[in-house]
């Protein structure tokens, strides 16, 4: 078949209505940061047809937009539980929409490794279309990897995402195996992925797109859709087959890999909602809270404990706070060699525990029984040991070392050498694995093995975060005054919520169906707003900042009367 024939298409081929799945996630309304997350076997109904594929990839497509990111939720894979056993019977949701899209001829690839949390499904499939040409897709699996963030953070020193690069060369030798397995001399290429499998396909596309002459298809019928995609590319081309498509309120995934790191996306970006969410400017007032251990709080719900200093656009508030960090030390280099591997240690941790079992593990964290309750407890217990001069808790905490560090990092002012001492302390207050099987008993949610991460990881982490901490709270007390600690993190981690709304996996569709020309479809019920993101983000949050505030909030809890930051 000439190349010439390849975008003409038989008129009016057959619409096809299929169902397709989608992730959903209830809301626990009682303690909805810690909501459980189930995986519900939602569906909804979209259009598709082979004339989709009639004109070339450049260009806005609506239709073929919406039945693309229907084929990414379909991979997204719904199992709650982790993955299924057989090879054959991996992501049956995905191969059950393809089939009635009549596809077929699947290979399935979804090798998985816990000891370097790289894994990447990938499913590729064919179909002939009404003019007897092939379309090939080629669908990764968008989600459930458990180990899956190791690889997200393995941001590598240069070029492209190292993680998401690995993943991309998986899947073009996959879709090189499958081309050479079957006899296509003329054919069109569909390819789609969310999220991190947007990244991934993002990097595919590209290597293909580079080396489009060695295959028998042209960039016109190569058709690329990622939704959601975080930046992953180390150069700036833009493909115009290759569409970018997000939310404008997608804030999160915008700046996990920033610009300023040296990442782009290579396809034309397509905005599919405008960005124009407020988050609260939000900054702790922690000397003048009537219970000052309130203020930790603010990082484990998204109840208001501040005070409003106004209000600005969420991607302003991002665009701004990535710069800072840039600029305080928390480059592309250092985030690669000082902060990937502790925090991914840590959230290894969570990542491998099925969604039932990671609530359990943040609640270790930061319960009064977990870690942040035993270092506010053996610290309170070393104030008040008779080892430090003073006859009042003001005249204690003069003389505390670890106290007088913590004021440090809070006000900007502390030292290399502070940091270190701070750590030190906090390593020992931490304790030992008995401790919190006496306070656990049989709930103890965790092994020896993993607690010797935490105690080992955190405080490495915490120190790879302490300057950019101690530069946030030096602007902060600078800007807006000695009564205010750490505007960053805490606007960012209480309105974490906001931050990711434009990301949930059900949010998009509505927009998308509604964006086909006259063409009204019911929205997709509101399911609830939390994702395994969340989660993600108060693990971060949780380990990098209950360090620091459990050993003042804690013991002074017992003394609440008493303004101690002076």
């Amino acid at each position: 078949m000439s190349l010439s024939a390849c975008n003409v298409m038989a008129a009016g081929a057959e619409k096809i209505t299929a169902t397709y799945p989608y992730y959903a996630f209830v809301e626990d309304p009682e303690d909805p940061w810690t909501s459980v997350y189930d995986a519900l076997d939602e569906t909804d109904t979209i259009e598709y047809s082979d004339d989709y594929f009639d004109t070339p990839s450049a260009g806005e497509h609506p239709e073929l937009r919406a039945v693309s990111y229907a084929l990414a939720l379909a991979g997204y894979e719904n199992q709650a539980d982790g993955y299924p056993s057989a090879t054959t019977d991996v992501n049956p949701k995905l191969t059950g929409f393809l089939d009635q899209l009549g596809f077929s001829d699947y290979q399935i690839w979804d090798e998985r490794s816990e000891a370097d949390g790289h894994s990447f499904g990938t499913t590729i499939g064919y179909k002939t279309l009404s003019n007897g040409q092939e379309l090939v897709v080629v669908a990764p699996r968008n989600y459930n990897y458990m180990t899956e963030w190791l690889s997200n953070f393995n941001v590598g020193l240069a070029g492209d995402h190292a993680g998401f690069l690995e993943s991309a060369n998986l899947m073009v030798n996959r879709f090189n195996q499958y081309i050479l397995s079957h006899d296509f001399s003329d054919y069109k290429v569909w390819v789609v992925g969310y999220s991190r499998g947007g990244a991934v396909v993002d990097l595919f596309a590209k290597i293909i797109n580079a080396n489009i002459s060695d295959y028998e298809f042209s960039p016109e019928d190569f058709y690329v859709y990622t939704f959601g995609a975080p930046k992953a590319s180390a150069t700036e081309t833009e493909y115009s087959n290759i569409h970018d498509v997000k939310d404008g309120n997608d804030l999160l995934l915008g700046y996990v890999f920033p610009e300023v790191w040296g990442f782009y996306n290579t396809g034309v970006y397509e905005e599919i909602h405008p960005s124009d969410m407020e988050i609260t400017r939000a900054l702790v007032d922690i000397s003048d809270l009537v219970d000052p251990s309130r203020a930790f709080g603010v990082l484990s719900s998204n109840q208001s404990l501040t005070e409003e200093i106004g209000k600005m656009n969420g991607k302003s508030f991002m665009d701004e706070w990535i710069q800072f960090v840039t600029d305080s030390g928390l480059t592309r280099d250092y985030f690669d060699t000082e902060v990937k591997t502790p925090l991914s240690a840590i959230m290894k941790l969570y990542q491998t525990r099925t969604l039932d079992k990671q609530g359990e593990f943040t609640d270790f964290l930061k319960s009064d029984r977990g870690v942040a309750g035993m270092v506010a407890g053996k610290a309170f217990a070393d104030l008040t040991s008779g080892a430090y001069e003073g006859s009042t808790i003001e005249e204690l905490l003069s003389n505390f070392p670890p106290y007088q560090d913590l004021v440090k990092i809070m006000k900007g002012t502390a030292e290399e050498s502070d940091i270190d001492d701070f750590v030190s302390y906090l390593t020992r207050y931490m304790g030992n694995y008995e401790d919190y099987e006496d306070a656990f008993g049989d709930d103890l949610p965790i092994s020896i093995d993993e607690f010797n991460v935490i105690k080992s990881e955190t405080p490495k982490l915490l120190q790879a975060l302490a300057p950019i901490i101690v530069a946030d709270a030096e602007y902060t007390q600078n800007t807006f005054g000695d009564k205010y600690s750490l505007y960053y993190t805490y606007t960012l981690v209480s309105n974490a919520e906001n931050l990711l709304i434009g990301h949930i996996p059900e949010s998009i569709m509505p927009i998308l169906k509604s964006l086909i020309p006259e063409d009204v479809i019911p929205k997709v019920p509101d399911t609830g707003r939390f994702t395994n993101t969340d989660a993600t983000i108060e693990v971060m949050g949780i380990t990098t900042t209950m360090v620091l505030f459990a050993v003042g909030f804690g013991f002074i809890k017992r003394f609440r009367h008493y303004r101690f930051w002076r």
